[in-house]
């Protein structure tokens, strides 16, 4: 073991025997814990939050979606449809369309948002196969007259209605009659619910058969948008830039970044200034390492001109203090990071925190401790630690052995 080590480890071990010393430095030890601990805690919570809802968010929508510039619908759909299951990273596309409509049950009235569903597709490429709770797609076309509804189960609850159940659907989409435009209508049946956790979609779409989603449109080809899931969510824009490449010009695409881009930018916000404001607390607490030092310095004035006339160098009177001001911020470092741990651990066993979904979308929290937030953590504490050290090592490192002697 190096002597430095050895001495610093000494110094600190021997701090209990002087209550002033030993208070600030217990002090210290346990401001930069707290520190710590609020900033793995808040990281945990940060990143539980982003990661769930990305997860109700891709759970509920496509990946990336192909749309003419105009937004009109495809004349070729299967065409487009083979094309873009064609781009390497594709795993799975099919067509689909939008419709804005009223429903209307006997106990209450809602506009909300149907989609068509191509059951020609592969079950991959819809993400209601991975939501769908009761109910299956083929209900959809099983139905009486191909008017089988399947609902978000929010929407559902809200509407008051269940599976068998008639739902009237008013599409925004006229017709001309005898007395003038009138609304397209159809009843459908409920045959069907699903669950994406998150509670927008939950409480504010629905899914039609295609055949039905023509007869709502007066479109017997209403596809306007060509949706595909990717094998790295990560790479969405590489393999957009793909797919344009491949249908050629007059498309364009929008991918789940974009479409949910101002609540990942505002939860990325919300954690580096949380990020900030707690290293800033962390910075406050080693202050008082900084005073534990230099009480250290004053204390040892002796020590250190005996050991500097026994040959030791300035520089490791530097190396000393420096491991003693490290030491103490990596022992609250340690206590901190437990604690910030146990806490997420037991804020995620008991769901500590709830939310409200129809603010959040989500119904709680999950606490999520990332590598690369402990490494941060780490890195923070540990560079905070080592400035708060150089100015009293400093000062050791050129106190002159007869200045020390004199002293005493």
């Amino acid at each position: 073991m190096p002597y430095e080590l050895f001495i610093a480890l000494r110094y600190i071990r021997t701090g209990h025997r002087h209550a002033v010393l030993s208070t600030i430095t217990a002090i210290a030890a346990v401001g930069i814990a707290v520190g710590v601990w609020a900033l793995v805690v808040v990281l945990a919570f940060q990143a539980g939050m982003e990661q769930e809802i990305q997860l109700r968010v891709l759970a509920g929508t496509s990946h990336l979606n192909l749309l003419k510039e105009n937004e009109s619908t495809f004349t070729d759909p299967d065409r487009l449809v083979a094309l873009v299951e064609s781009v390497p990273g594709v795993k799975a596309a099919c067509a689909t369309v939008y419709i804005e409509v009223l429903l209307s049950s006997p106990k209450r009235a809602r506009v909300a948002v149907l989609k068509g569903v191509d059951l020609r597709a592969r079950p991959e490429a819809n993400e209601l196969t991975q939501t769908l709770v009761m109910g299956s797609l083929q209900a959809l076309r099983n139905a009486e007259q191909g008017s089988g509804l399947i609902l978000g189960s929010e929407l559902a609850r809200e509407m008051g209605v269940t599976i068998g159940e008639p739902v009237n659907v008013i599409s925004s989409e006229g017709r001309l009659t005898p007395t003038g435009l009138a609304p397209r209508q159809k009843t459908f049946v409920v045959v069907g619910m699903f669950v994406s956790g998150l509670y927008e979609y939950d409480a504010n779409w629905g899914y039609i058969s295609m055949e039905s989603a023509a007869e709502l449109l007066s479109n017997d080809q209403p596809m306007s948008v060509i949706q595909a899931k990717v094998e790295n969510i990560y790479e969405v824009k590489e393999v957009a830039s793909r797919v344009l490449s491949r249908v050629g010009p007059g498309y364009k695409t929008t991918d789940w970044q974009q479409l949910n881009q101002s609540v990942f930018a505002a939860l990325n916000l919300q954690r580096l200034g949380f990020f900030v404001g707690i290293a800033l607390i962390i910075l406050v607490a080693s202050l008082n390492i900084i005073t534990t030092l230099i009480m250290m310095v004053v204390e040892k004035t002796k020590d250190i001109a005996i050991l500097l006339s026994m040959g030791a160098t300035s520089r490791s009177i530097l190396i000393i203090f420096i491991i003693c001001g490290i030491a103490i911020g990596l022992l609250g470092m340690l206590v901190g990071g437990f604690c910030g741990v146990m806490t997420c651990y037991v804020a995620n066993a008991y769901k500590l925190v709830q939310l409200d979904p129809k603010v959040y979308s989500i119904s709680y929290v999950p606490f999520r401790i990332m590598v690369p937030d402990l490494l941060a953590v780490i890195l923070t504490t540990f560079s905070i630690s080592f400035v708060a050290t150089i100015y009293p090592a400093y000062r050791a490192c050129r106190l002159l052995p007869i200045d020390g002697l004199r002293y005493e």
